[in-house]
């Protein structure tokens, strides 16, 4: 079996669909107008997918995410990237001290997101990430907590 890296994994998705990136370094900024204001005037109607939070000085991954799901109809459903990052976390925390948190446990942030179409499932690609980064370093990203 070939053991494909993740980055590698990253770079062909980044050849074949639409990605963008932001930062999030400063701690009393509140981490959902950060998000706004980045995807606010997107040209883009579709805006579901992956995204990936790295620290910005090292480029560790910190979490692999997905946002949207489809449905029997082949239609994106459920939040897009925007809302699912505004979304609170890991049950009940909100996701400006999410945010706030890692970036004062790692520093400067940036918010890596790849747009896909209906015809490749968020949740498998979101999948293939986090089994490429486990083939690679044997753990998952320092904040998933499962595959």
């Amino acid at each position: 079996m070939t053991v494909v890296l993740f980055e590698d994994e990253i770079t062909l998705l980044k050849k074949t669909c639409k990605h963008g990136a932001y930062e999030y370094s400063n701690p009393s900024e509140n981490f959902r107008t950060c998000t706004t204001s980045h995807f606010k005037g997107a040209a883009w109607q579709e805006r579901y997918g992956v995204y990936i939070v790295r620290q910005r000085d090292t480029q560790e991954v910190l979490y692999i995410g997905k946002s949207g799901t489809i449905d029997s109809q082949g239609r994106f459903k459920g939040q897009d990237i925007p809302k699912r990052l505004k979304n609170v976390k890991e049950g009940n925390v909100s996701p400006d001290k999410w945010f706030q948190d890692l970036l004062q446990e790692k520093g400067p942030l940036v918010i890596e997101y790849i747009l896909l179409s209906t015809s490749r499932s968020p949740a498998f690609v979101e999948a293939t990430l986090l089994q490429a980064y486990l083939n690679e370093y044997h753990r998952l990203p320092y904040r998933n907590k499962s595959l």
